[in-house]
């Protein structure tokens, strides 16, 4: 009995190992999906100058602004007071006749800015800092979004040219038994005409698109910096956004801008704005100096009677020892006071400007979010027609039109604007699954889910 158990468990205990070794890779190999891109994607944004300087930009004025409230430091001065002048600048201070106020001076001053002032500056920095992040958050998505662009575009161009080049040849062969058939008397001359009029067509638009692609190719090694580590497929870019989408599916309804970039750098120039507005309103409180002084003077010498009735000390009751000095200094706002008003009408328009701006800002980003999920939804839903049914319709008809020109029924030039028609509707199928994806991709800048979660640059 014991060894039925025993075996029993070691069974189970296989089974369970096959199906946690079987679903587990599953698992992880789904959860790794987007790892590669996600890597590839941080690793661009780590390395790109484009992308850098900002956000070096927002780390300089945030280190910048913790020194913004430090106090303003001490004055300490020193001064030779009350020498005469007996055609030279001699510090002598020696002879009888030297003024009892003569000595060195010994001075402290501190500047007391008013209460609020220095905080008030440190947080204008702050949100020069904030600003500079979210402009760096705003280039990254702009950045990426028109990196896949380039790279989609690009592989449709390819997949363009592909088509374009096989349907010339096919125009090729079909020009030489056209001109066959011509030269036998069995066709007259346009339906040649026609056929090398195509052949020219197609032949225009290979070098169109093949210019344009050796833009984009040059294009994509601005992003990639030339270095292959950088460069992101298609294949991982649809992949990507095919996670995006499916997520967007389930609730795209409730798709919002409050974490976009752009709204945010609106929101933080409002907060900028009313800052500075406190702060030039301090401009006309009173700032105070204190200062406290030490003069060391110069010993002066008892003064003998030399008159003819005595000889004896001079009496001096002036205190003959060392002096100091206190006190304090205000900045009085007479002159600056008068104009405070126009100051603060300006402050409060500015202010309300960038309300507007923010506003302005938050309803053409509510308009691009729903007019691109409308160009999303319409183009995920012809892409999915044409693949489902005008391809497949397409295929269909040229293979009737080429039985019935086995059977003579439809003439070869029939027969090219057959594939011409046809190669114009899958050229319009890799257009609409373009579009699909660059609405997608505005989708995701909009609402600031392009990027990857995290940034470790950004630190």
């Amino acid at each position: 009995m014991y060894l039925k158990l025993t075996y029993f468990s070691n069974q189970l205990y296989i089974y369970i190992l096959i199906i946690v070794l079987s679903v587990l890779p599953q698992v992880l190999v789904a959860e790794d999906d987007n790892k590669p891109v996600e890597s590839k994607i941080r690793l661009l944004l780590g390395s790109h100058p484009e992308l850098l300087v900002k956000f070096l930009e927002s780390r300089e004025k945030r280190h910048r602004s913790e020194h913004a409230d430090v106090y303003p430091d001490p004055k300490i001065g020193f001064a030779y007071r009350s020498y005469p002048y007996r055609g030279d600048i001699s510090r002598d201070r020696s002879r009888p006749d030297t003024p009892g106020m003569t000595g060195n001076e010994y001075s402290f001053s501190q500047e007391i800015p008013f209460p609020g002032k220095l905080d008030l500056e440190k947080q204008i920095i702050q949100k020069d800092s904030e600003l500079d992040h979210f402009n760096a958050e705003w280039i990254q998505n702009q950045f990426i979004r028109n990196y896949f662009e380039t790279i989609l575009i690009r592989s449709a161009l390819l997949r363009e040219i592909a088509d374009l080049e096989s349907l010339g040849k096919s125009i090729t062969t079909g020009t030489r038994l056209e001109s066959n058939q011509y030269s036998a008397g069995k066709t007259n001359i346009s339906g040649t005409l026609r056929i090398l009029n195509l052949k020219e067509k197609i032949k225009d638009r290979l070098l169109l698109r093949n210019t344009q692609l050796s833009e984009l190719i040059s294009k994509t090694s601005y992003f990639s910096l030339d270095q292959s580590s950088y460069l992101i497929s298609e294949e991982e870019i649809l992949k990507y956004l095919s996670q995006k989408e499916n997520g967007l599916t389930k609730d795209y309804s409730e798709m919002d801008i409050t974490n976009s970039p752009y709204l945010r750098y609106a929101e933080v120039n409002v907060e900028k704005a009313e800052v500075e507005a406190k702060k030039e309103k301090i401009l006309h409180y009173p700032e105070t100096e204190l200062f406290i002084s030490y003069m060391q003077r110069r010993k002066k010498p008892f003064l003998l009677d030399s008159g003819p009735l005595s000889y004896s000390i001079m009496d001096n009751p002036e205190f003959s020892g060392d002096l100091w000095s206190a006190g304090i200094t205000l900045r009085i706002p007479v002159w600056s006071l008068a104009k405070a008003g126009e100051l603060d009408r300006s402050n409060v328009i500015k202010v309300n400007r960038m309300q507007l701006e923010k506003t302005k800002q938050k309803y053409f980003l509510e308009t691009e979010l729903k007019t691109s999920v409308q160009a999303w939804m319409g183009n995920k839903e012809r892409s999915e027609n044409f693949q489902n049914s005008v391809l497949p319709t397409y295929k269909k008809s040229i293979s009737s039109s080429t039985l019935a020109y086995a059977r003579g029924d439809l003439s070869l030039t029939e027969i090219y604007q057959f594939l011409t028609e046809s190669m114009e509707v899958k050229s319009s199928s890799h257009e609409v699954s373009l579009n699909r994806w660059l609405s997608l991709i505005k989708i995701l800048e909009i609402t600031n889910n392009l990027l990857p979660e995290r940034n470790d640059h950004e630190k």
